[in-house]
């Protein structure tokens, strides 16, 4: 083969390579623009449901501050309500073993003391654990939590830190 063939060659699939890649480029582009067309009319129709649930939200809370006045001008009934009070809440602890294994993550930690009821919210006991000082501590194991135990008392706790 002559020298000038193989470099015709070797030019032929460089270009090639070339159109092929402008080509793919320009056709993802079109499918992007499609994606984040989806993307938006789903944003919006999310926006449209939390602003209706905010709106039920605010009207349950109306409701029940509504009823709330209207029990407060009813006559009491029950001489004792301090007793009543302290059995309300301690029939709302929620108990439960937290299992520990290797590799749980922060969030994955959060997440299963949420669903257990122990906290409201996972995000905020996340953030709590992806602090420095609680990050890479985590022990193994079993522990045993309730609802009445703060955030930095369940995390002392799975970390084996002493409160101070």
């Amino acid at each position: 083969m002559k020298r000038s063939t193989v470099r015709g060659f070797g030019l032929a699939c460089l270009v090639i390579g070339i159109l092929y890649t402008g080509m793919d480029r320009f056709s993802h582009t079109e499918s992007e623009s499609k994606e984040i067309a989806n993307y938006e009319e789903k944003i919006a129709q999310l926006e449209s449901q939390l602003k209706l649930a905010k709106q039920q939200l605010q009207e349950l809370e109306n409701q029940s501050s509504s009823n709330s006045t209207e029990t407060q001008d009813e006559p009491e009934v029950n001489n004792e309500p301090s007793e009543t009070t302290t059995s309300t809440q301690q029939e709302n602890v929620v108990e439960g073993i937290l299992y520990i294994y290797s590799g749980l993550t922060p969030y994955e930690v959060s997440k299963k003391l949420e669903d257990m009821g122990v906290i409201k919210n996972a995000v905020e006991m996340e953030l709590f654990l992806a602090q420095p000082e609680y990050a890479r501590s985590i022990q193994k194991g079993q522990f045993k939590v309730n609802s009445t135990m703060t955030i930095e008392e369940i995390a002392n706790l799975i970390t084996g830190k002493q409160n101070s």
